[in-house]
């Protein structure tokens, strides 16, 4: 937990870690509005502010035009089946179910396969220089949502790879769309 002092320097910190900056958030809903202002708090965080912030955080918020409608509503779980997917699953034998899921998704991978030799060819990994030990080859892979918003804050020499990594989360797609870099503008084009 985050102590008050600790959090008091963290919002008002221009430079602040935006993990801590979520942490405060999270942990301590009256600073939302501070963390919400804060230039390093990151459009997904301002996101879950505008849904499950306080009152005033969700005004402070609404006064620079981010509403959770502005975001396209309210957070859906990603996880969690649609009802009518659950409605046939039951409907169906579980191999069948499962047989039209792989079949529904057949077409994507061989095009994602078909896409990746030229691709490979045209991007060159980077040199990881981070103290942090992050290796390309982690922000080209990783699932974990907290290592991929570690590797844009602490190696940005690696923001090409998580661009190209289709587990990075869309809110971070559009901060490194943002930045206006060569390398990343190339790897977000390749994910489209």
């Amino acid at each position: 937990m985050v102590d008050y002092d600790a959090a008091v320097a963290a919002v008002q910190d221009p430079n602040a870690d935006p993990i801590l900056l979520a942490k405060i958030a999270y942990e301590n809903p009256e600073f939302g509005a501070n963390v919400a202002v804060n230039p390093r708090c990151y459009p997904g965080l301002k996101r879950w502010i505008a849904e499950f912030g306080d009152e005033r955080a969700r005004e402070t918020l609404a006064q620079y035009g981010f509403t959770a409608e502005a975001f396209g509503g309210p957070v859906q779980d990603q996880e969690a089946p649609s009802q009518a997917a659950l409605q046939a699953a039951e409907q169906q034998p579980a191999d069948a179910y499962a047989a039209d899921q792989y079949a529904a998704a057949q077409p994507a991978a061989d095009q994602y396969a078909a896409q990746q030799p030229a691709a490979q060819a045209a991007f060159e990994e980077p040199v990881a220089t981070n103290p942090y030990g992050f290796t390309a080859e982690q922000a080209l892979t990783t699932t974990d949502q907290m290592q991929i918003a570690q590797i844009a804050q602490y190696a940005p020499e690696l923001r090409a790879c998580i661009a190209r990594n289709p587990n990075t989360y869309p809110a971070l797609i559009e901060w490194l769309g943002q930045l206006g870099d060569p390398a990343i503008n190339a790897a977000l084009a390749f994910r489209q």
